[in-house]
């Protein structure tokens, strides 16, 4: 059901993100977990990155992740060090030297990056959680701003070309004057260039209100264009 597949392009996923870098990604917690001095506990402590991600769905579907990684199969990979040991044996993926090697599960909503080192006295498991509505824009890069894009301007809806880290836009008459017409215009030539909507609406707000603003961050909005709910401030758990 959840299989464990080795990390083979960006290992910086198995470890902690702050600041911006937790936002973009989605940086939800991470699981730290070891089996103890007989191999066969599985001692764990969970710390909180964004506590507002740390949703209902969220919890239920880690729980399910761990707990078939530990008790599902002929020998699961997470049941004790040993299989642990046997497991990453028997796989190759990029490994990061005295780091022990990564690997993830990805699911439609979620995806997990575990740092794996089955040897005694260390911690053997990290597992660090992202939310995929942010984490697969990311990786495809549609948290960057573009070179330009058009919009529509929200007072009149008036079509216009914006160029990303100048103040203001350029006008662009295509003749017609209907708002919902104009608005199909822009979505198409938009993504002819690959611009998502949260692009368009981070690159109107930089030309409005100053490219350093946190609206100017297409990550702050979902895929729709509608502003994501701000972060609070999480206190982590110690």
């Amino acid at each position: 059901m959840y299989e464990l597949t080795p990390v083979r392009d960006d290992l910086s996923l198995c470890f902690r993100m702050e600041g911006d870098a937790a936002e973009r990604h989605g940086s939800i917690g991470c699981l730290r977990a070891d089996f103890g001095s007989d191999g066969c506990g599985f001692w764990t402590t969970w710390f909180d990155y964004q506590k507002h991600l740390k949703k209902p769905a969220f919890m239920r579907e880690f729980d399910e992740v761990i707990n078939y990684l530990r008790n599902d199969g002929q020998e699961p990979p997470f049941a004790s060090r040993r299989n642990l040991e046997a497991f990453c044996a028997a796989t190759s993926g990029m490994k990061a030297p005295e780091r022990g090697g990564g690997y993830m599960v990805r699911t439609q909503d979620y995806s997990y990056y575990f740092r794996c080192k089955p040897s005694q006295g260390d911690y053997n498991i990290y597992c660090f959680s992202y939310d995929n509505s942010f984490l697969l824009p990311e990786l495809a890069g549609q948290h960057e701003l573009p070179n330009k894009c058009f919009s529509t301007l929200p007072s009149t809806g008036e079509r216009v070309l914006i160029w990303r880290g100048q103040s203001g836009y350029e006008r662009f008459d295509t003749g017609t004057t209907s708002r919902a017409a104009l608005r199909m215009e822009v979505d198409m030539d938009n993504a002819r260039w690959g611009v998502t909507r949260a692009q368009e609406e981070a690159m109107l707000a930089g030309s409005m209100f100053g490219w350093g603003v946190p609206a100017a961050k297409p990550w702050r909005y979902e895929q729709d264009g509608t502003p994501r709910n701000p972060p609070k401030k999480d206190v982590q758990e110690r």
